[in-house]
């Protein structure tokens, strides 16, 4: 299972950032998938692209990974004012240009599970569907957003 707990960093993007005092994204319940494991597909025999009878050794596919989570304002009260709409949209703004800018560039993942070490996995933002998002109420704004390895493998 992929940590939740830990930071992991994308193009500058810090999500579960514990700097204090720094407005950041936080991961919730379903925070991260694609990370666990390595994702198999398997080529079958005589209609490879439909069905068969002939199974081939798996191999490898491209790795999915998506994050989940909420927007968490610390640099101002949480209070429903202009300062914290401010700071909210300035984060929205952030994370978007952040990965806009990285957009169809291959740029690294990196985390360091609790208790573990260093692990990272080169990774694509531009999958169509997988864009930011940004939802639900002012005081409770959630994100989803998605990359793509095209080596499944984490080093």
């Amino acid at each position: 299972m992929a940590d939740l707990c830990c930071q992991y960093t994308f193009v500058g993007i810090k999500l579960n950032d514990a700097t204090p005092d720094t407005d950041r994204l936080i991961l919730g319940e379903d925070g991260v998938t694609g990370l666990d494991g390595a994702p198999i597909r398997k080529e079958i025999d005589d209609q490879g692209q439909s069905d068969g009878s002939i199974v081939h050794p798996a191999f490898f596919g491209g790795r999915i990974i998506t994050f989940k989570g909420f927007c968490h304002i610390r640099s101002v009260p949480v209070e429903m004012n202009d300062a914290y709409y401010t700071a909210l949209n300035v984060l929205e703004a952030a994370v978007t240009a952040a990965l806009q800018g990285a957009l169809n560039s291959e740029s690294a993942l990196t985390w360091t599970p609790t208790g573990g070490s260093g692990k990272s996995i080169l990774c694509t933002y531009g999958d169509q569907g997988g864009e930011i998002q940004f939802g639900g109420s002012m005081l409770e704004k959630s994100f989803t957003f998605t990359l793509v390895a095209a080596n499944p493998t984490i080093s």
